[in-house]
């Protein structure tokens, strides 16, 4: 009986040593494991946030460009241009004269370059807006941009604008019109034209 008691007794602490054995490498496996996971997430999360911090690879382009890369500008300013387009339609040169930095450049269509310097701007517009007559313009599009290349503000205005002259001729022209400004000022402006296509007229007619 004894010797029955001392084999199950041997039997039983081998039993017991073999499913610690098997508990501590289930132990181990599991710690292994976690530290996988936490050094996976590690690894996941700097690649995520350098990702994220990493500045963007700037395109390629078929040509090279001066003025590549905008985002959007101050809409204020875009409040700045079309206020002046409105003290225009009102006949109000003074307050025109106003919008506008001590000088500017304007490139007008038909190869015209208009300088102005500081004490003319106002006189310059007063004079001007005095040889027309009536004037309204339909805003088709109006946003301000900033170029970070320059880092300057710039408002993109394309106008559809209808006129009287004195002389009570009427006229019509689509403008696109490129404003820079500085503080808010206007000191620049690149101005294009056409005369729309009948289609195009309609649609600028209807309002839009």
């Amino acid at each position: 009986m004894f010797l029955v008691y001392l084999l199950i007794l041997k039997v039983l602490t081998k039993y017991q040593q073999l499913m610690k054995n098997i508990f501590f490498v289930l132990i181990a496996g599991l710690f292994t494991g976690a530290c996988g996971q936490q050094s996976a997430v590690a690894e996941h999360t700097v690649s995520d946030s350098s990702t994220t911090t990493a500045p963007a690879a700037l395109l390629q382009y078929a040509y090279p460009v001066s003025m590549a890369n905008w985002k959007l500008g101050d809409p204020l300013n875009t409040k700045a241009v079309l206020d002046m387009y409105s003290a225009w339609d009102k006949g109000d040169g003074k307050a025109v004269a106003s919008f506008f930095a001590d000088s500017a450049e304007l490139d007008l269509p038909g190869a015209v370059r208009i300088t102005l310097s500081k004490g003319q701007i106002e006189s310059r517009f007063v004079k001007l807006r005095k040889m027309f007559g009536a004037s309204t313009n339909h805003i088709v599009s109006a946003y301000a941009l900033y170029n970070e290349e320059f880092e300057e503000d710039w408002v993109m205005v394309v106008s559809y604008n209808k006129w009287t002259y004195k002389d009570g001729v009427r006229d019509s022209m689509l403008y696109a019109d490129n404003w820079r400004l500085k503080d808010g000022k206007v000191n620049y402006l690149t101005s294009l034209e056409e005369k729309p296509a009948s289609a195009l007229l309609k649609t600028l007619e209807r309002g839009r």
